[in-house]
């Protein structure tokens, strides 16, 4: 297989090679780089429905359409909307919209062509120009500036803008817009002889236009608010112009409002502080406000909510983003209870803000009131006899959460106080109904929400949470290079779980556009400009935690991400019948691998260096291809080696990967060390720390503005049943598992993994021999692989040899088992 790779690869680089960098890249790289649109209209569909979109258009005929002017014609023909005459024209909705994202597919006419989008546009039947306001241009012509902000009738072109044809006000970026459309993934985003996805997102003043996934406008402008969606026929005699798939998202979307819910709680501790105050504990951290009996009296008291406490008081001045809040409480004059919200950060509300900073945050639904993280309240100016008791905190947890999902328990209690710790991290994350950064911008960012994911799959038995995160970040991506190829990881991780070829080819074709393919060379290997080196490629964060990284031209890190992204559409390509697509991934990605090998590994350290131009090796640059099996057999067991002398150097999110890397190659002691060692690079001290939601950082120390409640810092919580127990998908959906336990030094674990077909039931000692009892749920077989003991003959169960074969230290049973099964490695 290596041979075989190695001749695509060099094929691959050859082929390329002889086009040259100058030329147009070959069909077989337009075909895995750009979304190609599938030719029957219901696939698409279906596809945006399933995505929480309403149709615009019926496929059947022009129900909530009409056309404004006297001349032009509108009709629907099997499933499209075609435009035809000899005059420029708009077909407008009949309903106006304010903030939402748009959808629309046009295909272009050969010839001379011009179209657009109309959204937020106003119509005057009086007028000569009938339909004016803002488009997203769809050019046809050489000039190549489809995507771009154009103000029908009005201003003219806003981004890109030109002399002559835009007005003073735009003319100062005029040639900073013409060089952004003149870069190549922007002015080839269009597909002249094929069908494009236009998405424009308007949020308050904030306007984003996206064509076939590439982004080619952000810009602020008041000028509408509101207003008709519309379709345009350029007025060229004997066109056609064909349009498909309209459809429409009014935002925002509040996920909460269908998937998660108030809970309840009661306080596990009250305590009289003074004669003023009064101290309520609800023993963990969550996400929620109160709701208490209106105080007797007049005038008004106060509730402080808190994270954190000093000195035995809730802190009023916390480091960071640990949170702290106070709202007045009216005394008297009612009857009943009391509602009292948490105090709002702005920023966890934004729709809209700095153009090329975040996206919108998560909103929690209108009737709960704020809410925000906090164990404590104290209440302050309410007499001593006021019931206390009866005060409860209504904490926003996902409306599935199943407790009882999963278990976890070792022979070493730390441990189990970790899982517990983690669980709950993901538990108490879960209450924005999609997965967000804790509770500084209360986003999605990619890499946060992928290790959210593989975390609430090992500890919850509902997780449709997942699938709704992927699409709200495909629609609302965010900005690091190594983000993007994680969204390959979600939906591969999803399919993985859920075997949903389905759910999968409804949204293959848009992951193309995040695997950095526009970024990669004649080689394979992704280059990095210097924006790239200096904000967007990531590696780790916060900056402190890159163990040293020298960022280079090609660097190690986003190679990795990109090389592991290709490989997995490669598997998912075949699985939904994309086979030329599949071939293709895996052409591009064996050539990457092999310049990968050649251009990044150190011969002389036996390991590889951080990129191009550096003979600095990180540990970032050898866990990362480690765990995304990159790493060529021969060369393997000298990264592992080298890796297993390192500290914990990388942050709670690299050292999800760092862990993988070491557990899957056989150095478990090593990963539950640095799991459970002393010090404050561990997850033994966040536990000594006290908090009970899993932070952002080691410490405030190594990132001063971190979040208490981050669930990208819970990798036990996916890490201990994957590994430790050992039960893992072997194929889509769980039809198969492989069950392979790392001990390390434990001398016991058991526990339950929830699966998409139900739970796993493992427990293991391990002692003179290791001894194994499995219960698969139905219709489930699995693989078992266990570790060799000191002298281990074979695997028995009960006194009866069970054909196996040892590979390395470890004994894999020859035949697939399900059911309930005993097996002992003795």
């Amino acid at each position: 297989m290596a041979t075989l790779n190695s001749l695509r690869s060099l094929f691959l680089i050859v082929a390329l090679l002889a086009i040259g960098s100058a030329c147009a890249e070959p069909p077989v790289f337009d075909l895995i780089s750009k979304p190609v649109h599938d030719p029957d209209w219901e696939v698409g569909f279906a596809a945006m429905r399933d995505r929480g979109y309403t149709p615009l258009f019926n496929g059947k005929d022009l129900t909530g359409w009409w056309n404004p002017y006297p001349h032009g014609k509108a009709e629907a023909v099997d499933g499209e909307i075609h435009l035809t005459g000899d005059k420029k024209f708009f077909l407008v909705t009949d309903k106006p919209y304010t903030d939402f994202r748009l959808s629309v597919e046009i295909h272009l006419p050969d010839g001379p062509a011009n179209s657009g989008v109309m959204f937020r546009c106003h119509v005057d039947e009086d007028a000569t120009k009938k339909v004016y306001g803002y488009q997203a241009e769809c050019d046809g012509s050489d000039r190549r500036w489809s995507g771009g902000l154009y103000d029908e009738a009005r201003r003219r072109w806003i981004w890109p803008s030109i002399k002559g044809r835009s007005t003073e006000q735009f003319l100062e970026h005029a040639e900073e817009s013409q060089q952004f459309f003149s870069q190549p993934r922007v002015r080839d985003a269009l597909n002249r002889n094929g069908w494009n996805r236009y998405e424009v997102t308007c949020v308050k003043d904030l306007i984003r236009i996206e064509v076939n996934g590439v982004e080619t406008v952000r810009f602020r402008d008041a000028t509408d608010a509101s207003g008709y969606i519309g379709i345009q026929h350029h007025g060229e005699k004997g066109q056609t112009y064909r349009f498909r798939n309209l459809f429409l998202k009014e935002l925002p979307v509040v996920p909460g409002e269908r998937h998660a819910e108030l809970t309840d709680q009661s306080p596990v501790t009250i305590k009289r502080i003074n004669d003023k105050v009064t101290q309520l504990d609800f023993g963990k951290v969550a996400f929620g406000n109160i709701v208490m009996p209106v105080p007797e009296g007049r005038g008004m008291a106060k509730v402080h909510f808190g994270e954190k406490l000093k000195e035995g008081r809730i802190d009023q001045d916390p480091p960071g983003t640990v949170r702290y809040g106070v709202t007045p409480v009216r005394l008297g004059q009612q009857r009943g209870n009391w509602i009292v919200p948490a105090v709002v950060d702005p920023r966890n509300v934004e729709q809209a803000g700095l153009i090329y900073a975040n996206p919108p945050a998560v909103l929690t639904p209108e009737a709960w009131r704020s809410v925000m993280p906090f164990r404590w309240i104290e209440i302050e100016g309410v007499d001593p006899e006021f019931p206390f008791e009866l005060i409860r905190r209504r904490a926003a947890f996902s409306a599935t959460w199943n407790d009882d999902a999963s278990a976890f328990e070792c022979s070493d209690e730390t441990l189990n106080r970790i899982w517990d710790l983690c669980k709950y991290s993901i538990k108490a994350t879960t209450f924005a109904g999609v997965y967000v950064d804790g509770d500084r911008e209360r986003i999605p960012y990619e890499a946060d929400a992928y290790l959210n994911q593989i975390s609430h799959y090992t500890t919850d038995d509902d997780v449709t949470m997942a699938a709704r995160t992927f699409d709200w970040l495909m629609e609302n991506g965010t900005w690091p290079s190594e983000w993007a190829p994680h969204m390959v990881f979600m939906a591969y991780a999803e399919w993985m779980y859920s075997g949903d070829t389905e759910w999968l080819k409804q949204r293959y074709e848009s992951l193309k556009a995040k695997t950095l393919l526009h970024r990669s060379g004649a080689d394979g290997l992704v280059r990095s400009g210097e924006s790239d080196q200096n904000r967007h490629d990531i590696v780790d964060w916060p900056k402190n935690e890159r163990d040293g990284f020298v960022f280079t031209e090609i660097n190690t890190v986003v190679n990795a991400f990109h090389i592991e992204a290709l490989e997995q559409m490669a598997e998912m390509a075949h699985a939904i019948g994309k086979d030329a697509d599949a071939r293709a991934f895996e052409a591009r990605a064996a050539g990457a691998k092999t310049s990968f090998h050649k251009t990044l590994f150190d011969e002389d350290a036996g390991v590889y260096r951080d990129g191009v131009g550096t003979d600095h090796h990180s540990i970032h640059a050898n866990f990362f291809p480690l765990a995304f099996g990159l790493i060529p057999n021969e060369n393997v067991a000298g990264v592992v080696d080298w890796l297993a002398q390192a500290d914990m150097r990388c942050s709670p999110y690299a050292a999800q990967y760092f862990m993988d890397a070491l557990f899957s190659h056989n150095r478990a002691r090593k990963a539950l060390d640095l799991i459970l060692a002393d010090g404050d690079r561990s997850w033994k001290h966040m536990l000594d720390s006290g908090t009970t939601i899993s932070w952002e950082a080691w410490d405030l120390k190594y990132k001063p503005n971190q979040d208490w409640n981050h669930a990208w810092g819970a990798a036990p919580a996916n890490l201990l049943p994957r590994h430790v127990l050992g039960a893992q998908p072997g194929t889509p959906g769980w039809n198969t598992a492989t069950i392979r336990p790392c001990p390390g030094d434990l001398s016991f674990a058991r526990g339950k993994v929830p699966t998409s077909r139900g739970p796993i039931q493992i427990e293991w000692t391990n002692e003179e021999s290791f001894d194994l009892s499995l219960s698969l749920p139905p219709g489930m077989t699995a693989v078992v692989d266990l570790p060799a003991t000191k002298n281990s003959v074979g695997v028995f169960a009960g006194d009866t040899p069970v054909p196996a074969t040892k590979r390395g230290d470890r004994w894999v049973v020859d035949d697939v088992v399900s059911g309930s099964v005993r097996f002992e490695v003795k």
